[in-house]
């Protein structure tokens, strides 16, 4: 029954990571993120063409479906037990982003995960997810720098759950390895990005942008 029920998890949380938001959200808007920017379907590349609030919409959004797809494998793996399985809510969060980076709706062709993880760690360790936040939006304000800071944001409350459940590593191993593998895949992910970032071509990411050219424009009236 447990084997059923984590294949049942992996396939339900893989087509939920599938299904992208920011794709959804630039149709809806007569467009098409992959063909703006870096053409890559995620929060960022909306943030840097659609602004702030769009931005934080598609992130949000994202968020969600990674918390969503930790509550789910929970549940499911738990045997849909009111206790729960700790073990399901890792599995459920590797599904969501094997499922956000490599979505069967989009020929395999996905975002970064950067934002699902984020749902992740909130899932996780929620007061680390909220301190990696905080410093993450400071960063960005100053640096601009997008890459580095999907790193900042997810580094530390991936690190800290790991810590904690390293105490019991006999237990916890299994999800250690999840945890070091879902860094490893969005590592991966931004290996462009990287790139970018060592050569000094990184495109920068300025939140308030559009915000900034409404104001502008008002004044020049």
């Amino acid at each position: 029954m447990i084997a059923i029920n984590i294949v049942a998890t992996i396939v339900i949380c893989y087509l939920l990571g599938s299904v992208n938001n920011a794709l959804i959200i630039s149709k809806l808007k007569k467009n098409d993120i992959r063909k703006c920017g870096s053409g890559n379907p995620g929060a960022m590349n909306m943030f840097r063409n659609y602004g702030f609030k769009i931005g934080l919409l598609t992130l949000v959004l994202d968020a969600i479906k990674g918390a969503l797809a930790c509550l789910i494998g929970w549940f499911i793996v738990g045997n849909f037990s009111l206790t729960g399985s700790s073990l399901g809510k890792y599995i459920g969060a590797i599904s969501v982003i094997i499922g956000h980076i490599f979505p069967v709706f989009l020929k395999f062709k996905g975002g970064k995960g950067i934002a699902s993880t984020i749902g992740i760690c909130f899932m996780l360790s929620p007061i680390a997810a909220c301190i990696s936040l905080l410093v993450g939006f400071v960063f960005i304000l100053i640096t601009k720098m997008g890459a580095v800071t999907s790193f900042i944001i997810i580094a530390f409350p991936l690190a800290y759950n790991a810590y904690q459940l390293s105490a019991d590593l006999s237990t916890n191993l299994s999800s250690i390895i999840i945890i070091f593998v879902i860094f490893v895949m969005t590592l991966w992910a931004h290996r462009t990005n990287l790139k970018r970032l060592f050569s000094g071509t990184e495109n920068k990411t300025d939140l308030f942008k559009k915000i900034k050219g409404a104001m502008n424009k008002k004044r020049e009236r």
